[in-house]
Parts: C-alpha cells; structure tokens; sequence
C-alpha cells in the first residue's frame, strides 16, 4: 500500500469519513483502530476501518506532508491532495446548515456543539478558497478531483466565485462570532 500524503490528522481523519465502502459502497466507514508505525524512517499514520452494512475492513496509511497545522485546522497555505474543492463545500455547507444562525434559537446545552461545528466550517471553507488561485476569479476544474467534488461543482460552478465563496466565509464567521460573546 501506498501511503497518502495529508497535511494533518484532521485531514486524515475527514478523509476517512469522506469514503465509502470498497465492497458494498456504504458511506462513512468506521475507524476501528489507529496506530502509528516506522517505514524506512518515514513516520506512517494507519488506520483501520470498517464497514457498518457489510462488515468489510479496509486499511489506510498517511504520511504527514510538512508541519501539520494547529486544530482545527486541516492544512497549511496549500490546497489539500486528499480531499478537493467540491468536498470541502459540502462539508462546511453540512456543518453549518446544522447550526441555528441565531444562538437563541440553539439549546443551551447544544451551544458548544453549535460553535464547533461552526469552527469547523469555517475551518473547511478555508480550504476551498485554498484551490482559488490569487489572481482568478473562481476555483479552477482541476480542483475537483473526485467524483462527489465534480458534482457539487456541476450542480453550480458559480458556488465557486471569488464572490461567493467570500460571502460564504463572511456568513459563517458572523455566526460563529454570534456563539463566541
């Protein structure tokens, strides 16, 4: 097995949770175990997974690419090799679209959930905008790279914009200013 490069265990773990099942394609596989082993000096990341429907199991090893950042941080200034533009949106669409954009409206015992989320959304709309290049107007097609990224972006390539993309971001840290005070 060839191990994938991640730039963290934040991006490992997100890419585990973004696969599917090699046997009956089940979504979300479950990490059984992690553990971390030496391949000629070279620090792997390995995990074990399991499918829930079919019990299949399948292994994946990461090597760290450089300083991995602080959480919840999923990478440094350059665009993700693992996951791409498309996965990136929908997971912080996901995120978000769970959390009340009003704090009042969340139950007090599910606000540090709430603002999580929301740190993570902000965390993974980050990394879209990593895929936009500084002088384009939107992120290139290059930057979806799997089937589920090539279908967001199909869905709408103007999700992508400069524009939007900055409209998003601004959204999402209002809200997440909101759970902050």
């Amino acid at each position: 097995m060839i191990p994938l490069a991640t730039r963290s265990s934040e991006e490992s773990r997100l890419y585990l949770e973004l696969q599917t099942c090699p046997q009956c394609g089940a979504p979300a596989l479950e990490v059984t175990a992690h553990w971390l082993a030496d391949e000629d000096g070279a620090l792997l990341s390995c995990y074990e997974s399991r499918c829930e429907q079919c019990a299949t199991t399948a292994d994946f090893e990461f090597t760290v690419a450089g300083e991995p950042p602080a959480p919840p941080q999923f990478g440094g200034p350059e665009p993700s090799q693992l996951i791409d533009a498309g996965q990136f949106l929908t997971v912080a669409r996901d995120l978000a679209a769970a959390v009340p954009a009003d704090p009042a409206r969340c139950p007090a015992d599910e606000r540090a959930d709430a603002r999580e989320a929301m740190v993570i959304a902000v965390a993974a709309l980050s990394e879209v905008r990593k895929f936009l290049p500084a002088d384009a107007h939107e992120v290139p097609q290059s930057a979806f790279f799997t089937p589920s990224g090539r279908a967001v972006y199909s869905a709408d390539p103007a999700q992508f914009t400069r524009r939007r993309l900055t409209a998003l971001d601004n959204g999402y840290r209002q809200i997440l200013t909101a759970y902050e005070t």
